[in-house]
């Protein structure tokens, strides 16, 4: 994806996951790729920035969403500060205290029960990522049933809650990239932070996240487990990186591991 000529748009701070973020002194645009994004996927990430803002969680201040060429863009205003992954790079002796603090904010989510339709459920995308992880029929089956077997619950389930995604502005924290927010089940989101970690390379902090999770939910670590093979399955469908793909594969069949 190349870079846009644009001075209202500012300078190019991250390119990821095929898109190209801006920013200027007092507003942040992420500029999709429309090889890989809709339009309908961009309004759906913007729809879910508004709902959560709407919802009453410190979340950047939706501007709007626009054209720019053949992309997408959405516009936000600008959160200065330091996001969490930046406090525990330079603060490493205190990392158990930052766990502890996405935690909390992943809490604040997860306390918010949500009846907006607007909001897929979340049981609804994972069996559909698990349709198309390219498992075998028997192992799709098996994991479909485990999937449907999980309680039915409706929380806001932020989807891709780690540290990149949390801002501090002084001691408020910010929490950015709502694209994959759902309606779902605690132990489901927890799970996918979880794997995050792990793809990462960072299972050291995957272990600290999923004991502190369980200690504050006062959920027992075998019930999150089975989330974790369920949600592996799921993550199949959009990894290509072969060594994570293992890792992913690995997880599926989880036993008591923690």
């Amino acid at each position: 994806m190349k870079e846009i000529e644009n001075k209202e748009l500012g300078k190019v701070i991250v390119k990821k996951n095929n898109r190209l973020i801006y920013a200027t002194d007092k507003v942040v645009t992420k500029v999709f790729d429309h090889n890989f994004y809709t339009p309908s996927d961009v309004l759906k990430e913007a729809m879910n920035q508004a709902y959560a803002l709407e919802l009453g969680f410190n979340v950047p201040k939706l501007l709007k969403v626009f054209p720019v060429g053949e992309e997408y863009a959405i516009s936000s205003e600008r959160i200065s500060g330091q996001t969490l992954k930046e406090k525990m790079d330079s603060d490493p002796k205190n990392v158990k205290k930052y766990i502890e603090t996405l935690v909390k904010i992943q809490k604040t989510l997860l306390d918010k029960i949500s009846d907006n339709l607007k909001l897929p459920k979340l049981k609804d995308k994972l069996n559909n990522y698990i349709s198309h992880s390219g498992l075998d029929a028997s192992t799709r089956y098996d994991l479909h049933v485990r999937l449907e077997s999980m309680p039915n619950h409706y929380k806001v389930c932020h989807g891709d809650l780690t540290p990149h995604n949390i801002i501090f502005e002084g001691e408020t924290p910010y929490i950015l990239d709502w694209a994959h927010a759902t309606r779902g089940n605690a132990s489901a989101d927890a799970s996918i932070t979880y794997l995050l970690f792990l793809l990462e390379g960072e299972d050291k902090l995957a272990d600290l996240y999923i004991k502190s999770f369980a200690k504050h939910f006062d959920i027992p670590l075998q019930y999150i487990q089975h989330w974790v093979s369920v949600v592996s399955a799921t993550k199949l469908a959009t990894t290509k990186d072969e060594k994570k793909r293992e890792l992913l594969l690995r997880n599926i069949n989880v036993v008591d591991a923690f």
